[in-house]
């Protein structure tokens, strides 16, 4: 079994999609054809610096003069493409934003040692986890740990 498109000559569009065994005979000099889609793996990238972009490979079918080649086929592939700064910016603010909640934690158990403190507040107040929480979005911000 393979996947077959029908596809309106006169501007490439896919008008149905099925499965069907065997070729799909062709009608000539129609409006619309039958072609085999054929679907490419998706290839191996790094999802924290590229992104895959969908392609789709079709010959220009829309001069009704010519014959559709019996064995045109149209191909879905992917382009890997790099992320732009603006995407990379999302990604950094996201990864970030899942450390709201303990951060959140980590203030008001420092508001609370304000608070109930009479001495200067010391890095031991604080619990280790807490710093290494703080640490690591400091890191994703590129900057050096406390």
């Amino acid at each position: 079994m393979a996947w077959y498109v029908k596809i309106d000559r006169s501007n490439g569009s896919v008008v149905k999609r099925k499965e069907f065994s065997g070729d799909r005979e062709r009608a000539f000099h129609k409006p619309f054809v039958w072609l085999e889609e054929i679907q490419e793996t998706k290839p191996v990238f790094d999802p924290e610096t590229h992104k895959l972009v969908q392609t789709i490979t079709q010959s220009d079918l829309s001069d009704m003069d010519i014959d559709v080649d019996p064995l045109e086929q149209r191909v879905k592939g992917y382009d890997i493409v790099l992320l732009s700064v603006e995407e990379l910016q999302v990604r950094l603010d996201r990864k970030i934003s899942l450390s709201d909640g303990a951060m959140f934690g980590i203030i008001e158990r420092l508001l609370v040692v304000i608070a109930t403190s009479n001495v200067r507040i010391k890095r031991s107040d604080l619990p280790e986890s807490d710093w290494d929480i703080l640490n690591a979005r400091l890191a994703l911000r590129g900057e050096g740990p406390v």
